[in-house]
């Protein structure tokens, strides 16, 4: 492991400037050393050059005056210069006198030679060669005392770069005390960081790290402090989100998530799952505020009904529905007696508002099984609303789970079917009975079903109107019927029930799909009778807007047992189609001719249209026409069908 003083910052610094400046150094060094002794040598060689250049022009005049004599003595006096070791003159290649000074042979290896070239004075001819040999010992001198100075200087440096990074070390050295004193250092306890008195940068570091860790430890307490309110509040807030969690927010009572809980493992027990009947029709009328007191009186009264009998627990499940839980299930015959005087204690009950007395009735599903209890005790509730009872315990042998789960499969069948456009418009042709021609049609909804085999509407009508899909396949039927006929010269009816006329997005798709296609004056709106006189204002409305459009109107079923002919007058309706339950016997049945015949005239006074339905056979078709019924629909004539091209000439 490194030492903790090879990490510091002062040795790095030392360090790093020491081998910077002996890089410094040394390069320097280098340098200058072959830059001065290039210098030293080029000295000593230009010497030797001037002195050879000097003479020149003596030995040459000598040479060229054979004077020989004055040759010998003008070496002779040059190597009196102890730097000139031998003088050597040649003339026509060969030595016409040399002459060596004594130390010669000892310093031939440190020398150089300088060769000059001797020409005939006043001419360019040459008539001889002066060699000097010259000693380079100054040189040498020179060199050596460079190195010297050059070394001394090496180690000067070193001495005040080392001076100098103690220097820096002790200048440092309070860093590291506090570098050491902060590693130990945590936000909520205090260390003791070593003050520094001189006042430069140390010293301010040394005086903000007390500063800064007092105010850390003041902002650490502060922290700790919000902490703990935050832990105390998400704890107060978590069993606040529980205890809404599984608490119906109007009533305070255990919600569905609770009961689910409280159900999950419990195979001992039973439940009822009650419900407030009509209870939308108390908010209608008295406003939702006077509902909220009611469910909150209610579950008041249902606590009551039951304190003290901790095996039973009460939940408020959605709007107006509640549930009493059995942690241990009764014997049947008890849980069957606790079902009958729930109801009847229920119906004893009085809720006051403004000195109107509101009573309520409710109605109850139980289940006696815990598996799957809740769906079944639903269903149960489901199937004892449809068959009007006021509480009906699941049983297996009722076959409710099997109607209701094949209730959900038809759902998903229509939901299917709307989706891939298999809900489809059959026409069956109405005849005029006097002319036997095509008069109009009649637009029957139809399935087709996965295998392409055609479902008749009385398989998911009442499946449709349950599960809100009915407006859904009464829009497909308009558009797809609409479209059909936009270019046939063909009148042709639809049916409308009081749900869609009360449907404001329904009634607007109507006109919609009327004014796209332009088929105002052939569509027929058929209405029955008994939705037409129950709901007559709804009715009576929609009526209004349609004949502003130019179309027309039918009354459906009419005679089938809620006739009002004064109902009929107010409606302004252009046909009457005479019930089934009527033409199908109407060749034999005394009862039911009466009454088409007077249907019939009534209609011809106010000169509306009959139109005879489900006519079967040729002899209910004969008597049909003997009482001058307008026009005929039925299967002995034409059945519902895909395409009526083959009927339009007739």
């Amino acid at each position: 492991m490194r030492s903790a003083s090879s990490k510091s910052l002062s040795t790095k610094i030392m360090f790093s400037i020491a081998i910077i400046s002996l890089l410094i150094v040394i390069v320097i060094s280098v340098v200058s050393e072959k830059v001065t002794k290039e210098a030293f040598y080029s000295v000593e060689i230009e010497k030797a050059k001037i002195i050879a250049k000097t003479i020149e022009p003596l030995i040459a005049l000598d040479i060229y005056l054979d004077l020989n004599g004055k040759i010998k003595q003008i070496a002779t006096n040059l190597i009196q210069n102890p730097n000139i070791l031998a003088v050597t003159v040649l003339k026509n290649n060969k030595v016409i006198d040399e002459i060596k000074s004594a130390e010669y042979e000892n310093k031939i290896e440190d020398s150089f030679k300088i060769k000059n070239i001797i020409f005939e004075p006043n001419t360019t001819k040459k008539i001889g060669t002066l060699i000097l040999t010259y000693s380079s010992k100054n040189y040498k001198e020179l060199r050596d005392k460079y190195a010297k100075l050059s070394i001394a200087l090496l180690l000067f440096f070193v001495l005040l770069f080392l001076v100098f990074g103690l220097y820096v070390k002790r200048l440092l050295s309070p860093l590291r005390k506090i570098a050491s004193s902060l590693i130990n250092y945590y936000p909520d306890k205090k260390i003791s960081i070593p003050k520094v008195i001189q006042n430069n940068e140390i010293g301010l570091i040394s005086n903000a790290l007390n500063k800064m860790q007092d105010n850390i430890l003041q902002y650490s307490k502060k922290q700790q402090n919000i902490n703990q309110y935050l832990e105390e509040k998400v704890d107060e807030k978590t069993l606040e989100l529980r205890t809404q969690l599984y608490t119906n927010s109007l009533t305070g009572v255990p919600n569905r998530l609770s009961l689910l809980k409280d159900i999950s493992g419990l195979e001992n027990g039973a439940l009822f799952i009650i419900n407030i009947d009509d209870f939308r029709e108390i908010n209608d009328f008295y406003g939702q505020e006077i509902g909220d007191k009611i469910l909150i009186d209610f579950s008041q009264r249902l606590k009551s009904m039951f304190d003290g009998d901790n095996n039973i627990k009460l939940n408020h499940l959605s709007g107006d529905e509640f549930a009493l839980l059995f942690m241990e299930k009764p014997s049947l015959k008890e849980f069957t007696k606790i079902a009958e005087k729930l109801v009847n204690d229920i119906e004893k009950i009085i809720f006051l508002h403004e000195n109107n007395e509101i009573a309520i009735r409710v109605t109850v599903g139980g289940a006696y099984l815990m598996q799957g209890a809740i769906e079944k005790a639903d269903i149960a509730l489901k199937s004892a609303k449809n068959s009007r009872k006021s509480f009906l315990i699941y049983d297996e042998n009722l076959n409710i789970e099997k109607k209701y789960k094949n209730n959900m499969q038809w759902v998903k069948k229509l939901k299917q079917a709307i989706k891939d456009e298999r809900i489809i418009p059959y026409y069956q042709p109405i005849f005029d009975n006097k002319s036997g021609k095509l008069a109009s049609c009649e637009c029957l909804i139809r399935l087709i079903d996965e295998n392409d085999e055609v479902v008749p509407p009385f398989y998911f009508l009442d499946i449709a109107k349950k599960s809100r899909l009915y407006s859904t396949l009464t829009k497909i039927m308009l558009r797809k019927s609409c479209q059909y006929f936009e270019n046939i010269d063909c009148d042709f009816s639809v049916n409308m029930s009081v749900e869609d006329m009360l449907d404001a997005e329904v009634v607007n798709y109507v006109k919609y799909m009327i004014r796209k296609f332009d088929v105002s004056k052939k569509i027929v709106f058929e209405i029955l009778e008994s939705e037409g006189i129950e709901n007559y204002k709804e009715v009576s409305s929609f009526i209004s807007d349609m004949k502003a459009l130019g179309c027309r109107i039918a009354i459906d079923d009419f005679g089938s047992g809620y006739s009002s002919f004064e109902y009929l007058l107010q409606l302004d309706v252009d046909y009457i189609k005479i019930d089934g339950t009527l033409i199908k016997d109407i060749d034999s049945d005394r009862n039911s001719q009466v009454v088409t015949q007077t249907i019939v005239d009534f209609a011809k006074k106010l000169n509306m249209l009959t139109i005879a339905e489900y006519v079967h056979n040729d002899k209910v078709f004969t008597k049909v026409k003997e009482f001058n019924v307008d026009r005929t629909q039925g299967f002995h004539l034409a059945e519902p069908q895909k395409d009526i091209s083959s009927y339009l000439d007739i």
